[in-house]
């Protein structure tokens, strides 16, 4: 494709719930991408999610929609088990690649695709992690770069709720491997602190459950910094960031519209100034909030955004901020922080190795 050309001819292998879900809602809404092909293995959810969004061209072999010299780009969304056999296929064919979050342990595997990448000049880009691209989020990253904050002092989050790979162990039997709680829900923080503050975990604690619902992390930074975040699976949920600085704190709630709260350091939460200013807020931000729930809300926006961002970057060749270079390095936290828990210590991340995984 030539740089600036008009749009992306892409396609989609695999149908199921995150692809229906959220990645063909959100491509709505995307500039300069047309999604022209739909591959799945499963004949009825081919039809049903073709018909849905209006996709001509259908496969039950995905091999043949690889065979189409029109496409540029394609996305993969299927089980651990065929993860990468179908990505590397993706980029033998000479396609940019979309993918979710690596569902592989195996940090050499990764290694090795986005090496095949290089040598193909194609892009491997992750769209799995969409907390990045949350609005919120991406306001408390320039609040951070700006310095209001001043020197940061703690990060602490927050993540509850229904597990997704119940859904996925559903749908997909035996060929869904369970990973639990830390991969499912830590993955998606320990990538949003590291695109709020661009610094690396360097070591990692877990303490984890009896029935392994529970997880809480305390994470050292490369800057120093200690992280604590708190996972656990249940019907109560709950996906929150706060920035403890020394100019003020900022609690960012992903599933509230008006879920962006800075606190001075002299406020006191509770006093009735605080309150007045925090519902006047509610208020100011009501309208565009119940707008905002109508078009799907801000988690459809986010994989919008991520989309847009990805395909930005294949039309002007340049080097999208989500590679999967960033989808490996929380993997790696990931298995640092599961070998922790494992043997009731702190772990060097750096010291999580091809062949100890």
């Amino acid at each position: 494709m030539t740089k600036g050309s008009t749009s992306v001819k892409l396609g989609l292998i695999g149908c199921g719930w995150v692809t229906e879900t959220l990645h063909l809602p959100a491509l709505r809404g995307v500039r300069a991408v047309d999604v022209v092909a739909v591959a799945d293995g499963d004949p009825e959810r081919l039809k049903r999610v073709a018909d849905r969004f209006q996709v001509q061209q259908r496969h039950t072999d995905y091999s043949a929609l690889l065979k189409d010299p029109a496409i540029e780009a394609v996305g993969v969304w299927l089980p651990s088990d065929r993860q990468v056999e179908v990505a590397q296929a993706v980029l033998a064919a000479g396609k940019h690649l979309f993918i979710d979050k690596p569902l592989v342990f195996d940090l050499k595997v990764w290694d090795g695709l986005i090496e095949q990448a290089a040598q193909s000049n194609r892009k491997i880009m992750v769209v799995g992690l969409p907390r990045r691209w949350h609005r919120l989020m991406r306001r408390a990253r320039e609040v951070i770069r700006q310095g209001s904050l001043g020197k940061l002092d703690l990060i602490r989050t927050v993540l509850t709720g229904r597990n997704p790979e119940r859904r996925s162990f559903h749908e997909e039997g035996d060929r869904h491997a369970v990973k639990g709680i830390l991969y499912q829900f830590g993955v998606h923080h320990f990538d949003v602190v590291h695109s709020l503050l661009q610094s690396d975990v360097e070591e990692i604690f877990t303490a984890i459950s009896g029935d392994r619902s529970t997880v809480v992390v305390t994470a050292r930074l490369s800057d120093d910094l200690l992280v604590s975040s708190t996972f656990s699976e249940g019907e109560s949920r709950n996906d929150e960031v706060e920035i403890y600085g020394q100019a003020g704190r900022l609690r960012v709630s992903c599933y509230r519209f008006d879920g962006f709260e800075y606190f001075p350091p002299a406020a006191h939460p509770g006093d009735m100034k605080t309150r007045v200013q925090l519902a006047t807020q509610t208020l100011k931000e009501l309208p565009q909030g119940l707008l905002r729930m109508r078009q799907g809300g801000d988690f459809i926006d986010s994989y919008r955004v991520g989309w847009q961002h990805n395909v930005d970057a294949i039309r002007q060749d340049t080097r999208p901020d989500c590679t999967l270079e960033e989808g490996r390095r929380v993997l790696q936290v990931v298995l640092a922080a599961m070998e922790s828990a494992a043997l009731g210590r702190p772990v060097k991340v750096t010291q999580i190795s091809h062949d100890r995984i």
